[in-house]
């Protein structure tokens, strides 16, 4: 058994960040856990990231990162909240359609278009996610 792809290892970090998040909005405020979790990544990202560093050749390239950290902090920032206000099984149907949105903006950016193995697996985990969803509420009533 050869080392972990780079795919299997991006899920297992999105996954101890969501846990480690759910966990710590209990106790850290919002803005604390977006700066530390910018500084740590920044820190422990500076020596594999300088080594291969290359200047953007342009100032349409540098509006582009500066848009991707903008967002991607403010996604952050509203993953935080969310978990301040509901229960981890309510907001994971939402966190699941990240798949849909990925495979579109996918097809869509780059003309990836998706296998039928793509669609049944994304249809199959979204689907669970909107039934867990519906039996949440439903325990409630």
């Amino acid at each position: 058994m050869g080392p972990p792809s780079i795919r299997s290892r991006r899920w297992f970090f999105t996954s101890i960040y969501a846990i480690l998040t759910r966990q710590l909005t209990g106790t850290d405020s919002s803005a604390g856990m977006l700066i530390i979790s910018g500084i740590v990544a920044a820190i422990a990202m500076a020596p594999a990231g300088l080594t291969v560093w290359v200047t953007p050749p342009d100032l349409w390239s540098w509006v582009l990162l500066f848009a991707t950290g903008v967002f991607g902090g403010g996604g952050h920032y509203l993953f935080i909240m969310a978990h301040r206000i509901a229960p981890a099984p309510v907001l994971a149907p939402f966190i699941y359609t990240q798949i849909v949105w990925m495979i579109a903006l996918g097809f869509l950016v780059f003309g990836d278009v998706p296998t039928v193995t793509t669609i049944i697996g994304a249809a199959i985990v979204v689907g669970s996610g909107l039934y867990i969803l519906y039996r949440e509420r439903m325990r409630k009533i």
